[in-house]
């Protein structure tokens, strides 16, 4: 979908959420099946999917030892084998790991599906098939759209599964990207939590030793702590600030935006490495921006991050940020993206 066409879902879904009245739909629904069909199905009919020719109710899905098991809702977008399954819950319940872990076995035993989905009617929590792990469903959902709280960010992931534009092919490629980025914090969290023989080695090297021993190894990974990290860390932020010139302190949060966002650009198949070395941030005293060679006038986005409100601009549009996360700052990988290319090219 081009960024035209997904501006033109975007503001169909706005329209179609602001017109329906979920609030009453909510108040009536005491169980699974009123939620089902006062939430989920106007939900589903939003998306232009309809019932018997998109999807159907009780798709069977059986397991080694559990015959007879149905799913609640299978989306088959007119195909023979589902694409996507959903379970559903009452709008009253609070969603669970228990949840997942049933749809999860659904989805092991329906190889044609490569999208999850657990509702209560007002909360829907998207998730994809881990293809390298081949174990079923990622743990953590890439995308949570929530009818009580939600913003055109959230609106353009979900323009994605609009029936009539729908490319499962491309969903699947952006929650990769989402979940890349989660696997790469959890990954250098580990890497530092539990230091390696390995990692070990390379400090050993840096601190100009030759031959390390099992004894060295082992006081090295001993001094990788909190206290050390934090150490370290406050040595990174001082040398950045004497880089960039400013005086200004740099927060972790701040680093953070920036690392992700590099990251997020670094993915992009339009942007080559040396373009990417040409993206920086300048940290200024009202905000934090990102830019390209350095230059102010080429503002990829700026950032600013208060107690009570983060915020980031591009092209002089604001966002809102529920947190300094991967997922709340990944929905805004278009327009990062076509910001960067403005002035890489």
């Amino acid at each position: 979908m081009d960024s035209k066409r997904l501006k033109q879902v975007t503001s169909q879904l706005k329209k179609s959420f602001d017109n329906w009245d979920f609030i009453k739909a909510i108040n009536a629904s005491k169980d699974e099946t009123q939620t089902r069909d006062n939430l989920i199905h106007p939900f589903l009919n939003i998306l232009n999917y309809q019932k018997i020719d998109d999807y159907t109710h009780e798709f069977y899905a059986d397991m080694a030892d559990k015959k007879n098991r149905r799913v609640d809702i299978a989306i088959t977008l007119g195909k023979k084998d589902p694409i996507m399954l959903v379970e559903c819950k009452s709008c009253t319940s609070k969603l669970t790991d228990n949840h997942f872990r049933q749809l999860n076995e659904y989805c092991l035993y329906t190889p044609s599906a490569k999208i999850g989905i657990v509702t209560n009617g007002i909360i829907y929590n998207f998730y994809t098939i881990n293809a390298k792990l081949k174990q079923g469903l990622n743990t953590k959902p890439f995308f949570s759209f929530d009818l009580l709280n939600y913003e055109t960010s959230d609106l353009e992931v979900l323009a994605l599964f609009n029936h009539q534009n729908i490319e499962i092919k491309r969903i699947l490629e952006e929650a990769e990207e989402i979940y890349f980025l989660d696997e790469f914090d959890n990954a250098f969290f580990e890497t530092l939590g539990n230091p390696s023989d390995d990692l070990a080695k390379i400090i050993y090297r840096n601190m100009g030793g030759l031959r390390s021993n099992d004894r060295v190894l082992n006081q090295i990974k001993e001094l990788v702590n909190s206290n050390s990290i934090n150490t370290a860390l406050d040595k990174v932020i001082k040398k950045e600030i004497s880089t960039s010139n400013t005086g200004v302190i740099t927060t972790d949060e701040e680093i953070k935006a920036y690392n992700v966002i590099k990251t997020i650009l670094a993915m992009s198949s339009k942007i080559k490495s040396p373009q990417l070395e040409r993206i920086s941030y300048r940290d200024l005293r009202t905000m934090f921006i990102i830019t390209v060679d350095n230059n102010q006038n080429k503002q990829i986005c700026s950032i600013v991050f208060k107690e009570n409100s983060k915020v980031i601009e591009i092209n002089k549009v604001t966002y809102k940020l529920e947190d300094v996360s991967i997922s709340s700052i990944t929905k805004l990988k278009k327009e990062l993206t076509e910001m960067a290319l403005i002035y890489l090219v």
